[in-house]
């Protein structure tokens, strides 16, 4: 057992896991539409350690389940606290694991959550990899548990779009809200036009299909120029909000929402 495995549930415990929220906004008026829940670990041994050191191994172990679950009542109580103090309950997306598509209960404990708190404000952001198990009895299984989350009021999110092989399928099968493009699909647009192309038609997809289109990572004014150019309507990135404690989230979100 790695040190972090042994030390995963007593930090879960002492609520060593933390929300920070990355703005959203509309790339026309530049106001704050939204956030996404990102978590970081301030592990009292470790110090302090982004996603990108513990997610794939919680993932790998199982560990992942319940981590998903104690980020997602959070923002459900955060939202909550925003209708109570008067704060604009604008959607934050909370990421979902493929781990519950196959998880025996989970629809379960996600409709206890939402006979609790509610859906309003809340979206669940999938990637594809959610849907490439090696069965068709699991691909089928997952869709039923997306649509069932869906039927609960839960905004569908897919994320990454465009990072690799798009399975174009899953936009006739799945009960999407959002389509959120990668941003390797934007860096490569800055150079390529015809990536630039490629760009614009999946902007156009999803609003022809009835989603909202989002493109992460945008860092300069030149690339938010080029997704307005290309019909993109919100964006997210360091150019406009990083990640922010819940503290400074609902600062930024007086000020711009």
């Amino acid at each position: 057992m790695s040190r972090m495995e042994s030390l995963q549930q007593a930090a879960l415990d002492r609520r060593e896991f933390h929300i920070w929220y990355q703005p959203k906004y509309d790339l026309v008026t530049r106001r704050c539409v939204g956030a996404e829940a990102l978590v970081r670990w301030e592990s009292a041994e470790l110090g302090f350690l982004p996603p990108g050191r513990f997610i794939h191994l919680f993932e790998r172990n199982g560990f992942i389940s319940q981590l998903d679950f104690y980020n997602l009542r959070h923002v459900m109580e955060f939202q909550r606290d925003c209708r109570e103090k008067g704060l604009p309950v604008l959607p934050i997306s909370v990421n979902q694991s493929r781990f519950h598509m196959k998880e025996k209960g989970y629809l379960a404990r996600m409709r206890s959550l939402v006979d609790r708190f509610g859906t309003e404000g809340i979206e669940l952001e999938l990637t594809e990899m959610a849907f490439g198990f090696e069965s068709e009895a699991l691909q089928r299984h997952s869709l039923e548990v997306v649509n069932a989350l869906h039927a609960m009021g839960f905004a569908i999110d897919m994320d990454d779009f465009g990072s690799g092989y798009s399975d174009l399928s899953l936009l006739n099968q799945l009960p999407l809200d959002v389509m959120k493009i990668d941003r390797s699909l934007l860096l490569a647009s800055e150079s390529s036009q015809r990536m630039r192309t490629v760009l614009g038609r999946m902007v156009e997809l999803g609003h022809a299909l009835g989603m909202r289109v989002i493109c992460e990572g945008i860092e300069t004014e030149e690339q938010e120029t080029l997704l307005r150019m290309l019909g993109c309507e919100y964006g997210q990135g360091y150019l406009y909000g990083r990640p922010m404690k819940r503290e400074e989230y609902e600062v930024f979100l007086r000020a711009h929402a």
